[in-house]
């Protein structure tokens, strides 16, 4: 089923004022549905679509498909950045023009609120005048906005879901260092086998690129200082052909932006960027045509407690200044941050006439700074942590093996000692293979068998420490340990 089918002929009664949330995955056919349904109506009805997409390459492909289908006479389009220039600068765009409004990949508005303090501008302007028009806000990750809009707008848009299905994925594993992709790779040389690699940091990006430099390409976004290493030429050819023909494209999430890889040769994806929503967005940037043949093989950075605790503690102090002021008074915050700006800009002064200044709070973006950390706490508190909630996000609960939840030094342990079938009798083997497995409780390791056990099974394990009665050269251990799987 796509978006067509499910929204029906239900935007024939859309009115000035509705708000209308299209969630759906990619290759579900939201653009598809605006360029020829509602275009088609929009025409006949002498209507315009003004189209918002968050990033420049996108608009350019886009722009070069409405422009090929002879629509660009009734949808126009415009990045959200360029938007928000034009509303700084008072000189901004009359949205009065247009009888729809298209917020294409609307999870923009907070996912790029982390490096881009006017996305909020954007958003106030578009929804402040619904009345006068109709808004169409279309993505496969926006539960934050929905939230806010609920809690800070009271707006509850009419919403059409078309529920992701995830079944390519064949397997979903997870790594926990940067071997894993070395090794991964270099198999993929060897077998001459295409990958998708999305790394978080452009430096880290970059560094593993140039260790397959020859097979492979770079991308990063334009304001980073090693974009100067992308060969626009590839790039270009990317964004004409949505494909690649080197075995290994290397991309931070810029690359999460709308573009479509449409390639059945390319069957493995890496990705290692902590945010739940943007991973997702990653993983999408894989059009699958035929569900029944083609697959992913996706590999997920892992993230530990201790790491989605360091998070925490980093959302914790951007937050500093916009806590206080929410609970303290205005007289108080001058006090406490006394010639202190916010250095992460939640807290700003807004100019007003007659060269006075009034206090503001980014409020779309410290309410997904809350947003963010509220999910860090209950991923936490998943027995399986994020291993178990990336498992969930993608429905894959049957499909992957239960020690996904064991960190892969736990994981090899516990099956070398299964498939070589070795014995600890003395307090000192079982010490050794304790540290080995490295499991612990409240920050100290764990070395007691019932402790240790109680751990694999909150974790999920298919392996257990089975202690029995037994003999080595002569001498009777009564509480010797070996390791046992358990049936499924």
């Amino acid at each position: 089923m796509n978006v067509t089918e499910i929204i029906q002929n239900d935007y024939l009664e859309w009115q000035q004022g509705d708000l209308v949330a299209i969630s759906a995955g990619t290759g579900k056919g939201k653009s598809h549905f605006v360029k020829n349904a509602l275009y088609d109506y929009a025409k006949e009805k002498g209507k315009r679509i003004l189209f918002f997409l968050h990033r420049s390459n996108t608009l350019e492909q886009f722009k070069a498909e409405i422009e090929a289908e002879g629509k660009s006479d009734v949808i126009e389009l415009i990045t959200y950045q360029s938007f928000e220039k034009s509303i700084i600068r008072q000189n901004q765009l009359d949205l009065w023009m247009y009888e729809f409004i298209i917020c294409d990949e609307y999870h923009y508005f907070g996912n790029d609120s982390a490096f881009n303090k006017y996305t909020d501008v954007s958003l106030n302007e578009i929804i402040e005048g619904t009345d006068e028009r109709v808004v169409v806000f279309m993505s496969a990750t926006n539960e934050f906005i929905k939230e806010y809009l609920h809690n800070r707008k009271s707006i509850k848009p009419r919403e059409y879901v078309l529920p992701a299905n995830y079944d390519y994925l064949k397997p979903l594993e997870f790594f926990d260092d940067k071997q894993y992709l070395i090794d991964a790779l270099k198999v993929r040389v060897e077998k001459g086998e295409k990958a998708l690699i999305f790394i978080e940091s452009a430096t880290d990006c970059y560094e593993l690129y140039k260790q397959f430099e020859e097979h492979s390409m770079f991308i990063c976004g334009k304001s980073h200082g090693k974009y100067k290493y992308v060969d626009e030429d590839k790039r270009e050819q990317l964004l004409s052909n949505q494909r690649f023909e080197d075995l290994f494209l290397f991309t931070t999430q810029t690359l999460d932006a709308g573009l479509n890889i449409i390639d059945d040769d390319l069957h493995f994806i890496i990705v290692d960027i902590a945010d739940p929503d943007v991973l997702v967005q990653c993983v999408g940037r894989k059009r699958i045509r035929d569900v029944e043949r083609d697959y992913v093989h996706l590999a997920v950075k892992n993230r530990s407690n201790g790491r989605l605790g360091y998070d925490k503690g980093n959302l914790t102090t951007r937050m500093k200044h916009a806590k206080f002021l929410e609970e303290h008074s205005r007289e108080e915050y001058d006090r406490e941050f006394y010639r202190e700006p916010d250095p992460f800009q939640l807290v700003y002064f807004e100019p007003l006439p007659n060269q006075l200044y009034k206090l503001g709070v980014n409020e779309l973006l410290y309410d997904s700074y809350k947003y963010k950390y509220k999910r860090l706490e209950d991923i936490q508190a998943l027995a399986g942590g994020y291993r178990q909630f990336i498992i969930e996000l993608f429905g894959q609960q049957g499909s992957v093996s239960m020690d996904a939840y064991l960190n892969s030094n736990t994981r090899t342990a516990l099956e070398e000692a299964y498939t070589q079938d070795l014995v600890f009798y003395s307090l000192k083997e079982k010490r050794a293979f304790a540290e080995q497995l490295n499991l612990k409780s409240n920050g100290r390791l764990v070395t007691g068998f019932r402790k240790i056990n109680d751990l694999l099974t909150t974790k999920d394990a298919s392996f257990r420490v089975y202690q029995y009665e037994a003999k080595k050269d002569g001498k009777r251990y009564k509480t010797a340990w070996k390791i046992i799987r358990m049936p499924n």
